[in-house]
């Protein structure tokens, strides 16, 4: 066994994703602070990561996704879900779609109320603002001298502006800025996007190489954390097929995201005592809650055809893609320059609810899976709840850590997710039934004019739903016997060890999870700069 570097870091951060690429970038900016940061993926940083309108490219699937995949679905007719996991510079912060969403204030409060002591809105919104650059400017709710780049979208495709004047229609309001004031309505989204380039952490990585207090150290996959005397003094890895050690004067941070962390922990000997034993894997402290609490949305698709050339699939047209990509290599603008979900919407599905619980990505193109079909136009509607009450896990699936883990979402097990995803589908018609549709009115083919009961919308829902790929909750935040965490992030029970990434979400936002993700990290770092 080779030892790297013994005792010349302070701190080991595993994973360059959105939490541990920020934390380690924002570490580094103290010149006496010595980082190593290990990344199980590759290092490049290839253009279908660059350019905004290429993320399909890497995220069905290829060699910078790890492309997980879940247990059969029990309440999904026993479907595999798939999920993408970056496996990259950058985790999935290179892989994902975009959309910046910091979630609803009373998400955070309601974090507070879980034993997440510190993080309420108004402590988590400045750090919020400090991670990011706002194309509008910087205001009470947005920060305008950030690292991270976020782009209000504009220019927007004539589908998009019926969607958003069809919800208006609907009853509801056109908001400004989802990400400031007030959340519900329907809106243009934020994108973490920046110049025409994706603004993830793998461009803030790349940019800070030559920082000489800065290691990072892609294609090393970690193994386990060196624990003695219940305290955190390294980590084992493995790297060009040799297994290496290398330790941390102040701190071990994980930071592997919510399906990789808890199978770290669970591999170092710390997690449901019981589970380890059955894999010779000897417990050092038996937290039970490592690898529950797992939740993530689900969405489904209401498609729509309309006229022959309205929709943007002709954009998908061979010569039309050329054009789209020589626009922006030569001047990093054009379709390519944004990405593909740049309008939605956070509603209630009755006003019997405290506060928005569905969310829709809208799209200008018809949809075949993930893929839009250059021969056929039409439009779609993403929608589902945010809030859901399903709760999975993650398990291990061997003591080999390159054995990917257990994943089980167990989704639509609560009957209150499959009621929601009915209103869902139900406002989502409402919507599409609006006269700013006209122009471009087609029929519904999915679930289609058929689909109208109860027991329809449930098997169409259960046959159909995906993850939205917003995994967290496996390490939460907390001071019950189910939480892995304390308020700093910190492991119960081991010293000098924190968990830095979605996993300690005790409850899911409202929306995409990056932006909270990134926030995590932004906060953990001045935690440790304190």
């Amino acid at each position: 066994m080779n030892t790297t570097n013994k005792k010349q870091y302070d701190y080991i951060v595993i994973g360059s994703g959105s939490s541990g690429g920020l934390l380690s970038y924002r570490l580094s900016e103290d010149p006496s602070i010595r980082i190593l940061l290990l990344e199980a993926g590759s290092a490049e940083h290839h253009w279908t990561i660059r350019m905004p309108a290429a993320a399909r490219h890497n995220f069905l699937g290829g060699p910078r996704n790890w492309s997980f995949e879940t247990d059969p679905e029990p309440y999904m007719n026993n479907r595999k879900l798939f999920q993408p996991r970056g496996r990259v510079i950058g985790g999935s912060s290179s892989l994902n779609g975009m959309v910046f969403v910091r979630g609803h204030r009373q998400d955070y409060d309601y974090w507070v109320r879980e034993g997440a002591k510190g993080w309420s809105y108004d402590d988590v919104l400045p750090y919020f603002k400090s991670m990011e650059t706002y194309s509008s400017g910087p205001s009470e709710f947005r920060g305008g001298n950030g690292p991270v780049a976020v782009e209000h979208m504009s220019n927007l495709h004539p589908i998009e502006l019926a969607y958003l004047k069809a919800g208006e229609q609907a009853g509801y309001r056109i908001v400004d800025d989802y990400n400031g004031a007030e959340q519900e309505g329907v809106s243009a989204f934020d994108a973490n996007i920046g110049g025409g380039f994706r603004s993830g952490t793998a461009k803030l990585l790349h940019s800070i190489l030559p920082r000489p207090n800065l290691h990072l150290l892609s294609g090393a996959h970690a193994t386990r954390l060196v624990i003695s005397n219940d305290q955190a003094r390294g980590v084992e890895f493995l790297h060009d097929g040799t297994r290496h050690m290398a330790y941390a004067e102040r701190e071990v941070i994980v930071s592997a995201g919510a399906f990789q962390s808890p199978q770290i922990l669970m591999l170092s000997g710390i997690g449901p005592a019981d589970e380890l034993r059955q894999f010779d894997i000897k417990p050092l402290i038996n937290l039970p809650g490592v690898g529950r609490n797992l939740h993530d949305h689900l969405e489904v698709h209401v498609k729509h055809r309309c006229p022959k050339g309205l929709s943007r699939n002709r954009l998908l047209r061979k010569h039309n893609m050329l054009l789209a990509g020589l626009q922006w290599f030569l001047f990093h603008s054009g379709p390519a320059s944004t990405p593909v979900s740049r309008v939605g919407g956070f509603l209630r599905t009755s006003d019997a609810v405290e506060y928005p619980n569905m969310q829709y990505h809208f799209w200008p193109y018809f949809l075949e899976g993930w893929s839009p079909p250059p021969g056929k136009d039409g439009y779609c509607f993403d929608v589902g709840p945010v809030r859901p009450k399903s709760r999975g896990w993650v398990k291990l699936k061997s003591s080999n850590p390159l054995d990917a883990p257990r994943i089980l979402l167990n989704g639509l097990s609560s009957q209150r997710d499959i009621e929601e995803f009915r209103q869902c589908i139900q406002i989502t018609r409402d919507i599409a039934a609006m006269k700013a549709f006209d122009f471009c009115r087609g029929p519904e083919v999915s679930p289609g004019p058929d689909v109208v009961s109860n027991a329809d919308i449930d098997a169409y829902v259960r046959e159909n739903a995906n993850s939205a790929y917003h995994p967290c909750g496996t390490c939460k935040i907390g001071n019950d016997e189910m939480s892995v965490v304390d308020s700093e992030l910190r492991v119960h029970g081991i010293e000098s060890l924190r968990v830095v990434d979605a996993s300690v979400m005790p409850f899911i936002t409202n929306g995409n999870i990056n932006a909270p993700s990134l926030m995590i990290g932004e906060r953990a770092a001045a935690m440790l700069s304190n």
